[in-house]
């Protein structure tokens, strides 16, 4: 029989089309698995709930009417189904219960990409392709995320961190050269980073950054910059690291534009194209070994069981490396890259869906256990 899969989308954020895009490269792999039968579940940024067979296609998603059809989530019973309600009716109207068999989370952000949705189908007991919560969560955040990878001497650029309205540019100047990098303390896909050379913009790009995060990071620019991602994964238990990627900027760092966005004639990065991304990664062998070891030993310390992509900045003239970023769902799950790394996407896919499975078997305990409290209790409270 097939395994019924649910794919979650959206994200209540500025990331919300960038989930979309990601959801549907993941469901068109997906659909190859004849083994698989995908339910899309879209949840549009007004935090309404949606069913339709054919959000696997970005055209149904783009020009669907939102204000057809509306779900809401019942849970009872840890018994590996979620029952879904349209207009208070069963779903597709003839009673018929779906048996989840497993999750698969493209979410961005707060307040689902932080963990929500893993506590859902912890409840239920549903198998869910992402980690485990704890150490999900705290990958969404940077500082936390800085933290651990400092306690456990992985290079970091030196960085400062505040709440809004709390900022003090003096102090900033004091501790921290021009230029810098700028960063909402929440946001991903490059959203309104930027990158300052003097008084004037650091003030303008604070006040920006403020506007989408309550907090805000400044982080000491790396001259000479080459940005790299290494994409990890888990299989038969076993840490697999991809190819080092070398996305190409026309500008100092990658933008969103840049990544997502086509303009002047220039490919989108995430189009994969060979101008834009070089694969491997145009740096020294003992480089590659480098970011290829701290990936997979980020990997194991924040236990990141599922498909993450590790982001490092690289000062290619004075040979320094620095772990940027743990991107916890990168766009598209990195497809392109595993491609080039020698697995298909449809076995990177099954590989990710399985070991979510076997995860879900593997976190199971003993809670059986015996005793006369409620006797005592009882007695106590006559």
């Amino acid at each position: 029989m097939k395994k019924n899969i649910w794919v979650f989308f959206w994200s209540k954020t500025a990331e919300h089309d960038v989930s979309i895009t990601s959801a549907y490269v993941v469901m068109k792999w997906l659909k190859k698995i004849p083994d698989y039968e995908v339910y899309p579940i879209y949840i549009t940024n007004k935090g309404k709930w949606i069913y339709h067979k054919e959000f696997s296609d970005i055209k149904t998603i783009k020009d669907f009417d939102t204000k057809s059809q509306e779900l809401s989530i019942n849970m009872w019973e840890n018994d590996n189904k979620m029952h879904l309600f349209i207009n208070k009716k069963w779903m597709f109207c003839n009673k018929t219960e779906i048996t989840l068999d497993a999750c698969f989370h493209v979410l961005h952000w707060l307040a689902w990409e932080d963990g929500s949705i893993q506590w859902l189908c912890e409840l239920l007991e549903v198998p869910y392709v992402w980690p485990w919560i704890l150490w999900w969560s705290t990958t969404l955040d940077k500082i936390i995320t800085k933290d651990i990878l400092k306690v456990n001497n992985f290079p970091i650029v030196p960085y400062l961190h505040f709440e809004k309205w709390t900022w003090n540019i003096k102090e900033i100047e004091k501790l921290l050269k021009y230029p810098m990098f700028i960063k909402p303390y929440n946001l991903w896909s490059s959203i309104w980073i930027s990158k300052v050379n003097n008084t004037q913009e650091l003030k303008d790009a604070i006040e920006v950054a403020e506007h989408f995060s309550n907090e805000i990071i400044v982080e000491q620019w790396v001259n000479n910059l080459i940005e790299l991602n290494c994409a990890v994964y888990e299989k038969d238990w076993k840490i697999i690291t991809s190819l080092v990627e070398q996305p190409v900027a026309n500008a100092d760092f990658l933008s969103f534009e840049e990544k997502y966005i086509i303009s002047d004639n220039w490919w989108w990065t995430m189009t994969w194209n060979k101008k834009k991304v070089k694969i491997p990664a145009e740096i020294p062998d003992d480089k590659t070994k480098d970011i290829k070891e701290m990936a997979s030993k980020i990997f194991k310390i924040f236990k990141l069981w599922w498909a993450p992509r590790i982001d490092f900045l690289y000062d290619e003239k004075e040979d320094n490396l620095y772990v940027n970023e743990i991107n916890p769902i990168p766009w598209a799950m990195q497809v392109h890259l595993w491609e080039k790394s020698w697995t298909h996407q449809t076995e990177f896919f099954k590989d990710l869906i399985e070991s979510a499975i076997a995860q879900n078997e593997r976190r199971k305990v003993n809670i059986d256990f015996k005793s006369n409290i409620l006797d005592h209790t009882i007695s106590f409270m006559k």
